[in-house]
């Protein structure tokens, strides 16, 4: 067989098993990424204990710290959303009169009587009330399954924490024919970028939801805290989480306040801020540790939610990342590492070079 057919079938075969694999296998491999991924961003702090404590200590402690950080975030959400819950009766009230005005315009501008208007939507309310009964309950599928997610991450969390030696020998052994230093550089690279990636994607939320949340209180927005947790967690997921998270408060600014003026300003405030993000927030806190090409970025997105849902909109990303570092690191698979790479290169965050210069002098 021709050798260029021979890979290509080769790499086809492995496309379609993979896809098989992740598909089928959600139920397990997101929480054991999950755990991994957690477990990489805590492995400095747990090096660190484990020079004062027991392994089971210091583990435990990690872990102990990734569960509050969960459990703050879920309580910060959960407070927000009963305060949105009273505020459902002003929120109908409100959207019946943008409803009404709406109607007026279009039955004078396009000459459509309300009454016909009206008849069109309650048709399509109906039909949105039976998806909406189904929706419901697969909301509640997905909220149950999200909590097991999490609770099983936290437990991987742990084990690989506790044997975290263990998993680098398993790979060093793995490729035993080649050269142990070589394979525990490349395994110590994945292991920073990832936790690279996930300190500089928390710091980035943390700064854009404190500025949001400003900026919405200051403009007095109903809700500002919950909106501004909305729209900096949806930053996570790139390009889609910023354009819907821009977009979501925009919207609510426009059903819950009487006139247009806060409307207004809420859209140039999180355009500027968005802008913030982009030039100075990402380039240096994050910068191009995960050296992915925009291609490959979107591919990934698109792949990841239509095989793992949202979770896989956010964890495909450092899976990608960790894929490429593997070819980058495989003769035969370096030309795939070369096209699903930045061709600007991997230029580190301004806060990790600022961190070197400090340590260097």
């Amino acid at each position: 067989m021709n050798p260029i057919l021979a890979r290509t079938n080769g790499f086809l075969l492995a496309l379609v098993l993979g896809t098989v694999v992740l598909y089928f296998g959600q139920p397990i491999l997101i929480p054991v990424f999950l755990g991994a991924l957690f477990a990489m961003l805590m492995a400095p702090l747990c090096r660190r204990l484990d020079k004062k404590m027991n392994r089971s200590l210091s583990s435990f402690i990690c872990t102990l710290i990734v569960m509050l950080s969960l459990l703050v975030i879920v309580g910060i959400g959960a407070w927000q959303i009963a305060s949105f819950v009273e505020d459902i009766p002003a929120l109908k009230e409100r959207g019946g009169k943008l409803v009404s005005a709406i109607e007026t315009f279009i039955e004078n501008k396009f000459d459509v009587s309300q009454e016909k208007q009206e008849s069109l939507v309650k048709k399509q309310l109906s039909t949105l009330g039976e998806s909406a009964t189904s929706f419901a309950g697969r909301l509640l599928g997905s909220l149950t399954s999200t909590i097991g997610w999490l609770v099983l991450s936290l437990l991987f969390t742990f084990l690989f924490l506790y044997a975290k030696e263990r998993y680098e020998l398993f790979f060093v052994k793995f490729f035993g024919r080649k050269d142990p230093s070589a394979v525990k550089a490349v395994v110590g690279q994945i292991s920073k970028v990832s936790e690279q990636y996930l300190l500089g994607r928390t710091i980035s939320i943390v700064i854009l939801f404190a500025c949001y949340a400003t900026a919405l209180l200051v403009i007095g927005i109903k809700n500002a805290i919950l909106l501004a947790a909305v729209a900096s967690l949806l930053t996570i997921i790139p390009y889609a989480g910023t354009i819907f998270g821009t977009i979501f408060p925009i919207i609510m600014a426009l059903v819950t306040e009487d006139s247009f003026q806060p409307v207004l300003w809420t859209a140039v405030a999180m355009i500027a801020i968005q802008a913030f993000d982009n030039y100075f927030i990402e380039p240096s806190v994050i910068g191009g540790e995960v050296n992915l090409s925009a291609m490959a970025t979107i591919v990934s997105i698109v792949c990841g939610g239509f095989m793992w849902g949202i979770a896989g909109t956010i964890l495909f990303i450092p899976l990608l990342a960790i894929v490429k570092i593997v070819c980058d690191h495989v003769d035969s698979l370096k030309p795939f590492g070369y096209i699903i790479g930045d061709p600007r290169g991997n230029k580190p965050s301004r806060m990790k070079t600022l961190f070197k210069k400090k340590i260097s002098q």
